[in-house]
């Protein structure tokens, strides 16, 4: 018996042939796919399911973001005119001084939303980025209510705020603000208090892994590096080493230029096959070889901030050619979207610029990149990642009736170079419809956003962000805005 039933559809199933099924249907029952067939013959077996009429749609399994960004949803375009070490000297003061509860659902609530609609249905995201709030449990566990409760898989990584230590947390009730020191220590016991309920929760679309902003060390591809903060480098990682070890989960954390050589020189023991590096540019040869030769994972963000803001590339082709495993990321919504389709157009350009090498990132291997290589930096690719019976039915339709995509031909080239979010018609994550001919069915898309106004509206006026939200000077006209 199945419960929802996609109907003849051109399947991309990312099997393990790379099979792409010209007439197919799949169907659901539960969160898993039980079928996948000639259409007429499904439809004949499964009569009582519910009918996505697929007819001019490409159906394959959900967008894989490897790095989201709880807390930046709300935080679009704020301080976009700074310099990289400005802006995040900005947002590590704002997360821990200005945001409330209300402010975690709504961005939450924002952030599945618009995920979803552009194709996403599994998402890392650390709890705040640069001002991690991980000072008090009760805001990831409002993040995670909503996430869950709108649909979005999502794997929240958990951890300390960038040092030193202790450091100052704002609480506001009513409007009136509050302060209290935190210890590293508490947060740390707060990350493990959070695991541990994850573990006896059981079967759910959010689970949790540990993470760190990045490793701290003397890096001249850092824009946040100091003495103070270095000093904290080894503290950081036997924290981060417990939780994981302890609980059996993923470490995430940003990675730029020496810091990949630093960890394994210095044996922190944070590599290995567990362990997805965010960014990786102005790596070596050398670094390459230590995340083959330990199985670490890299996290490709090709239209990041800091690939203006820093000098290096990600040497992706490089990278896979080594043997490393390389998914796909949209980094935080508050400087760009968050549209992976995007992401693969973005990822294939940057490589080919650099090399004037038209053959470079075949779309094939982007997408594989945005799908089942994400899955698998996750742990995941057995459960997700693609169509094949037995798997979770993590999926999306393409409404390919459209004049960007036609004609109908190598349709893997067409959804890499010229499909958008945009286009995304039908969402399933974990068997669960969540979107449907473009409306989410799972929560009231005009209170979100109404919600999310208000919200945003307080914040700007608590925080003073009113000179971060106006165009900066020379904005029209000029060559350079500042």
């Amino acid at each position: 018996m199945a419960e929802l039933l996609f109907h003849d559809a051109t399947v991309i199933t990312m099997d393990r042939d790379r099979n792409v099924l010209e007439r197919a249907s799949v169907a659901v029952a539960g969160e898993r796919i039980v079928d996948v067939g000639p259409p007429d013959a499904l439809r004949d077996r499964y009569r009582a399911a519910k009918i996505i009429d697929c007819r001019r749609k490409a159906l394959m399994p959900g967008m894989v973001d490897l790095h989201g960004y709880l807390g930046g949803s709300l935080l679009k375009s704020a301080g976009q005119n700074l310099g990289g070490g400005e802006r995040r000297a900005m947002l590590d003061d704002l997360l821990p001084d200005f945001t409330d509860e209300e402010w975690w659902e709504a961005d939450a609530q924002l952030n599945a939303l618009e995920r979803l609609k552009m194709g996403t249905t599994c998402m890392f995201s650390m709890m705040g980025g640069n001002g991690t709030r991980t000072d008090d449990v009760v805001f990831t566990q409002i993040a995670a209510r909503e996430l869950e409760r709108i649909g979005l898989r999502t794997r929240i990584g958990l951890g300390p705020a960038r040092p030193p230590w202790p450091r100052r947390f704002a609480y506001w009730r009513n409007g009136v603000k509050t302060e209290r020191m935190v210890g590293f220590d508490e947060v740390i016991d707060n990350c493990d208090r959070l695991l541990s309920q994850s573990r006896r929760a059981g079967a759910s679309i959010i689970d949790y892994g540990v993470a760190l902003s990045r490793i701290g060390n003397r890096n001249e591809h850092d824009p946040v590096w100091s003495p103070e903060r270095e000093q904290w480098v080894r503290k950081q990682a036997e924290a981060i080493l417990h939780l994981q070890g302890k609980h059996g989960v993923t470490f995430w954390t940003h990675m730029y230029g020496n810091a990949i050589e630093y960890a394994h020189d210095e044996k922190l023991g944070l590599l290995g096959p567990r362990t997805i590096l965010s960014h990786c540019t102005g790596i070596s040869e050398r670094a390459i070889a230590i995340m083959r030769d330990t199985g670490t994972h890299a996290a490709h963000h090709p239209r990041a901030a800091r690939i203006y803001t820093y000098p290096g590339r990600c040497p992706v082709p490089e990278l896979i050619d080594a043997g490393v495993n390389v998914a796909l990321g949209s980094d935080t919504p508050a400087t760009h979207n968050c549209d992976l389709f995007m992401d693969m157009k973005a990822a294939i350009d940057q490589q080919r610029i650099h090399f004037k090498d038209a053959n470079i990132l075949p779309p094939g291997k982007v997408l594989e990149m945005a799908t089942i290589d994400g899955c698998k930096a996750l742990g995941l690719d057995g459960e997700l990642g693609s169509v094949e019976v037995g798997k979770k039915a993590d999926l999306i339709t393409v409404d390919l009736f459209q004049p960007h995509l036609y004609p109908l031909d190598m349709l893997v080239f067409r959804l890499v170079y010229n499909a958008t979010g945009a286009d995304v018609a039908d969402v399933t994550v974990s068997g669960r419809l969540v979107m449907e001919d473009r409306k989410v069915l799972t929560i009231d898309e005009t209170e979100v956003l109404e919600h999310a106004q208000a919200v945003y509206q307080r914040f700007v006026e608590r925080a003073h962000l009113a000179g971060q939200t106006r165009n900066p000077d020379r904005f029209w006209g000029e060559s350079r805005a500042g």
